[in-house]
């Protein structure tokens, strides 16, 4: 009989699951095997990212650093010379994650399907990139891994744009994923003793999505279906559970929580209409401003540029008047208004020195005004400002929208507040978590002393918000 290999430390992370579905799968009999680990090791809350979205919060992680060191700050960006747009992906990143710093003190390590890990990078041992990806020849490393993978059919990824035009579909497609999924996570814990083992799960980020409220509302046909998917979840637990055993090291996490969508809010369109973005005459994708009169402009979610000149490519504030602008800024978000219930929209506004730490810098920055404005590096890509929505209202761009408010098939966003993490045979600290606590956890639990500027210890974490 073949010999089953226990890594020396394993992380399976189920994306956007918050701890109160967590909770309530397990009370009702969902989860059991999940269940059966939190009884002995009680599952904590675990804050999220600013932005609260998947490939910031993966890149915390990985790194076990703040945006403003890392640079990767939401799922689309501006190239520094112009207003088009980029997708920030691994290459951009600008630091060493933790797959690599492993690999330099000898580890032998595993990733799949981890949020910001496309493209690949070289590491000693295997990283299959996540939904980035194009196609499995440019996923794996080494390359010759997408023989394997495609062998078995593997998907990097369910197909979102089904949820859109047949739910039902959509759950064949995310039922068939998982299932290659698990298949590879047990091919490759079956090849060799790995110091670091990383399976990522982002079904879950996408049936929250799209089944949310059909859950909440005891839908007959989908809330069964919801849970179902969730069920297939646990039974993979449960298989990796019985693979290694009682004792050895294993976190299981997500990286945000998920609420229902009350509104979608085209923050692009409430900018147009308090008058600090002008839309370009053509509208061609969702940075079609017109510069030369617009003051700001706005990227997913809640992310705020100040339109600066000498730093934009058609700035046109004033250095002088940059603080004045934020505030102006800061003032009209919060005034913003749901349709109907008159509830605020918008929680907190915070400035970019509140949120990103230059690199070197243990917390927040002291510099303001002018130095703020024009910082320089990795730090100084950082939005201006980034709105903080409540719960239910998710933050969109609508730039070439008539209306600020609307609905679509999306049920459900993601929250900042409520992800949840199980640890076993790792400490976890005292008082609030964060994920980008994690990285550092994990490499000590492999005897590899974290990088100086490493965040995550003593101060140097984004403020509860």
């Amino acid at each position: 009989m073949a010999k089953k290999h226990k890594p020396k430390f394993t992380v399976l992370s189920i994306d956007g699951v918050p701890f109160e579905l967590l909770q309530r799968m397990m009370e009702q009999g969902d989860m059991p095997h999940l269940a059966e680990l939190a009884r002995r090791h009680p599952p904590r809350k675990m804050r999220s990212a600013v932005p609260t979205v998947s490939c910031v919060a993966w890149a915390n992680y990985q790194t076990g650093m703040n945006p403003g060191k890392h640079g990767i700050y939401g799922f689309i960006d501006r190239k520094k010379t112009t207003y088009d747009l980029v997708f920030p992906n691994a290459a951009m990143m600008a630091v060493e994650n933790i797959f690599e710093l492993l690999s330099q003190k000898g580890r032998r390590v595993f990733g799949m399907n981890v949020p910001t890990t496309y493209p690949p990078r070289r590491v000693n041992g295997v990283l299959i990139g996540c939904f980035l990806a194009p196609s499995l020849a440019k996923a794996t490393y080494p390359p010759g891994e997408a023989e394997y993978l495609r062998s078995i059919d593997y998907r990097i990824d369910s197909d979102a744009t089904l949820a859109r035009r047949d739910k039902r579909a959509m759950l064949v497609d995310l039922d068939q994923t998982l299932e290659k999924r698990v298949q590879a996570m047990e091919h490759y814990l079956d090849l060799e003793e790995w110091d670091f083992f990383h399976t990522h799960i982002m079904g879950s980020d996408r049936i929250n999505h799209f089944l949310w409220q059909k859950m909440e509302q005891n839908d007959s046909e989908f809330a069964p279906a919801f849970f179902a998917y969730y069920r297939k979840i646990d039974q993979a637990i449960g298989s990796l559970l019985r693979r290694l055993g009682d004792e050895a090291p294993l976190m299981i996490f997500s990286d945000h929580g998920f609420c229902g969508i009350k509104e979608e809010v085209q923050l692009s369109r409430y900018l147009i209409e308090t008058g600090f973005t002008k839309p370009a005459a053509s509208i061609g994708h969702p940075l079609s401003i017109d510069p030369e009169h617009s003051r700001a402009y706005c990227l997913i979610p809640g992310r705020i540029y100040v339109n600066l000149k000498g730093r934009e490519p058609g700035g046109i504030v004033p250095l002088e008047e940059y603080e004045q602008t934020r505030r102006q800024l800061a003032e009209v978000l919060l005034q913003l208004r749901a349709p109907n219930s008159d509830e605020p929209v918008i929680k907190k506004v915070l400035m970019r020195e509140e949120v990103y730490w230059p690199k070197g810098c243990g917390g927040v920055c002291p510099e303001s005004g002018r130095q703020e404005a024009l910082a320089e590096g990795i730090y100084g890509q950082s939005p201006d400002l980034i709105a903080i929505p409540h719960d239910g209202y998710d933050l969109k761009l609508g730039l070439a929208g008539q209306v600020i408010f609307q609905k679509t098939e999306l049920e459900g966003m993601h929250t900042y507040d409520n992800a949840f993490i199980i640890s076993r045979g790792a400490a976890l600290p005292p008082g609030e978590l964060e994920i980008l606590m994690l990285a550092r956890i994990i490499m000590q639990g492999l005897h590899v002393e974290p990088p100086a500027d490493m965040d995550g210890q003593g101060g140097g974490l984004t403020p509860p918000i």
